[in-house]
C-alpha cells in the first residue's frame, strides 16, 4: 500500500452531525490543521485500526506514528527487534516482555505499510546518530 500523501485525491460529499464538525473544526484548529486534513487523517486512521486490530497512532518526537496497543512501543521499534532476533517472533515478544500477539500485530501493519515504517526507522536512526555526536562533543569538551 502506498502512503496517502502520494496518491491522487477524489472528491467525496457527506454530511456530518453538528456536533461532530464543531468538534473536528475545533481540533483542527488545536493542531494547525486544516479540517479536511484531519478528516482525512482520522478516516485513514481509523480504517488502518479496523485492518489492524492491536495498532493505534500517536504523536511522538519524529512525527505521528503507529504503535502496538497496550505496549508504549512503535511498530517501528518492533521491526528494529524483530530483526535484530532474526525474524523471530517468539525471541522479540521474550526480549520485550510483551505478548506475541503485540509482535504479530506489528508484522501485520509493516507488511501493509513497510515505506512508511522504513521512514520511521531510517528517521529514528539519523535523530539518534545526531544525538550522539552532541553528547560526543559535549564530552570532549568537558574532558
Amino acid at each position: 500500500m502506498c502512503h496517502m500523501s502520494t496518491q491522487p485525491r477524489v472528491h467525496r460529499s457527506f454530511r456530518l452531525r453538528a456536533d461532530t464538525s464543531e468538534r473536528l473544526e475545533r481540533r483542527a484548529s488545536e493542531t494547525g490543521e486544516t479540517y479536511t486534513s484531519l478528516a482525512e487523517r482520522y478516516i485513514d486512521e481509523g480504517l488502518r485500526r479496523a485492518d489492524h486490530p492491536g495498532i493505534d497512532f500517536v504523536d511522538g518526537p519524529a512525527g505521528r506514528r503507529a504503535r502496538v496497543v497496550g505496549t508504549g512501543l512503535g511498530v517501528w521499534e518492533l521491526i528494529e527487534v524483530l530483526r535484530a532476533n532474526e525474524a523471530s517472533i517468539v525471541e522479540t515478544a521474550k526480549y520485550l516482555a510483551i505478548p506475541e500477539p503485540s509482535v504479530t500485530a506489528a508484522l501485520g501493519y509493516y507488511g501493509d505499510y513497510p515505506d512508511e515504517v522504513d521512514h520511521l526507522i531510517d528517521r529514528n536512526r539519523a535523530i539518534a546518530e545526531r544525538e550522539e555526536a552532541k553528547w560526543l562533543c559535549a564530552q570532549r569538551a568537558m574532558a
